[in-house]
């Protein structure tokens, strides 16, 4: 059966644009509105769906289209929750999910409910069609990913197992092209760091503010704060970063820029190839994280009042740790920035991840992506944040990060990402759906 896909592209842009509606803000979540408004959809369909609720108001979505079995479920995984915004500087309202300029407009458009949208759609798509799937196909839209997952993947893999009995998962994290001397590389996310906040605390002498005195701990928390900001963790690599670059280089007319793009795997190098790298600054910051551990200062704490010198002062560091760094290494490495007058302060650690025995799904994303950019070059990636994934990693499952979307003009997904204005065009949902379609269907010989 032929499909219509300018009709089905158009029913999953509004599909979007309805979860946008919905406020998830996390904090508080508040999921399971969206959630039953997406079972009904489904139940509708014929599909199977419930909602299931860790604490009330905090509901993750489940559905199951059977297959016949022959092969082992394929999960499409996604959240429900979003980031908070600052409405006043945003072009268009942020849950308003207006459609201007070729695009989705609003806080979720991206991250994640791109992904929801687009495999809600494949579902139904199956269904209407009764495509003979050899594989089950099972949705999990969860709550609360943004704040730690909890009550969301979490929570599911923990009291409800079966719906994780799955080869492979789909999940957000990677698809998005990244332009490098004008070459579009397709991420497929197979790797993320992990979490380590560190907090660095300066002690020192408390006093009034009309007696100044060298033991103020804010001039040690400053100078923790300066060497942060002038220095870089050590040059580490990990496989899936290595074959990153390496793909990369492979898919470069350029030799010069091949090279610089190999030096990056070099400690020797890579300061000097990023530098001269043609890439946009954001990609340029993303290349530097991939290839270390890092540790950005996000909240400084200090003082009672205006009139008087505090005894302590704390900032509060995001540390995202490579796969395969454990808990002492990585604070050893801050040490090593911040200097012995300050003290670091761990309480929870969790290493990255990196999922292994994807060269089939690879290889069916490649030819999927072929199909509908032809000469597209696919490279293995890992996301320097983190996503649900992590819940997955003990379970006999690979999971994929690989939402497909066209590089745009004007459009940087790492800075719309949890950004102001945070928007899709509608020519990118068509993409993906098209993309992941026929992946769906190569995954199930069909």
């Amino acid at each position: 059966m032929a499909l219509d896909w300018q009709a089905v592209a158009a029913e999953t842009v509004e599909r979007l644009r309805t979860l946008i509606r919905f406020d998830t803000t996390n904090p508080p979540g508040h999921e399971t509105p969206l959630a039953r408004h997406l079972a009904d959809e489904l139940i509708a369909a014929g599909v199977e769906a419930q909602v299931l609720e860790a604490v009330p108001g905090r509901g993750n979505l489940v559905a199951r289209l059977r297959g016949t079995g022959a092969g082992r479920p394929l999960l499409l995984l996604s959240h429900l929750d979003v980031v908070p915004v600052e409405p006043q500087r945003w072009t268009h309202p942020p849950f308003a999910a207006e459609l201007a300029e070729g695009c989705v407009w609003g806080r979720g458009s991206i991250d994640c409910k791109l992904a929801t949208a687009v495999q809600m759609q494949l579902m139904l798509l199956c269904r209407r069609l009764q495509l003979p799937l050899e594989r089950d196909l099972v949705i999990v839209a969860a709550a609360d990913e943004e704040l730690g997952g909890t009550n969301g993947v979490g929570w599911l893999v923990s009291e409800h197992p079966e719906w994780f009995d799955a080869e492979y998962a789909i999940n957000e994290g990677g698809g998005f092209a990244v332009p490098v001397a004008g070459r579009p590389l397709y991420t497929f996310q197979l790797a993320e760091k992990g979490s380590a906040p560190v907090d660095v605390i300066a002690h020192g002498r408390p006093g009034h503010s009309s007696v100044p005195h060298g033991d103020n701990p804010l001039f040690a928390l400053g100078q923790a704060l300066s060497s942060l900001g002038k220095s870089s963790m050590p040059h580490r690599i990990i496989p899936t970063v290595r074959a990153f670059f390496e793909h990369a280089a492979r898919a470069q007319e350029d030799a010069r820029v091949a090279g610089d793009l190999l030096a990056l795997l070099a400690p020797e190098s890579h300061h000097e190839a990023l530098a001269r790298l043609p890439v946009s600054e954001p990609v340029r910051l993303m290349f530097a994280a991939m290839i270390r551990n890092t540790c950005a200062p996000t909240v400084v704490q200090a003082g009672l009042k205006r009139n008087v010198i505090p005894s302590e002062a704390t900032v509060q560091l995001s540390g995202r740790p490579l796969p395969g760094v454990d808990r002492e290494t990585f604070l050893e490495e801050v040490r090593q920035i911040v200097g012995p007058d300050v003290e670091l302060r761990l309480e929870e650690f969790r290493s990255g991840l990196e999922f292994e025995n994807a060269d089939e799904l690879f290889c069916l994303a490649a030819d999927a992506l072929s199909q509908h950019a032809p000469g597209a070059a696919l490279v293995p990636y890992m996301q320097t944040g983190g996503t649900d994934a992590r819940f997955l990693r003990d379970l006999d499952m690979t999971v994929c990060g690989f939402i497909p979307m066209r590089e745009e003009a004007g459009k940087d997904y790492f800075e719309l990402c949890h950004g102001h204005d945070e928007r899709v065009s509608a020519a990118n949902v068509a993409f993906g759906v098209q993309v992941l379609y026929h992946l769906l269907g190569r995954l199930n010989g069909l």
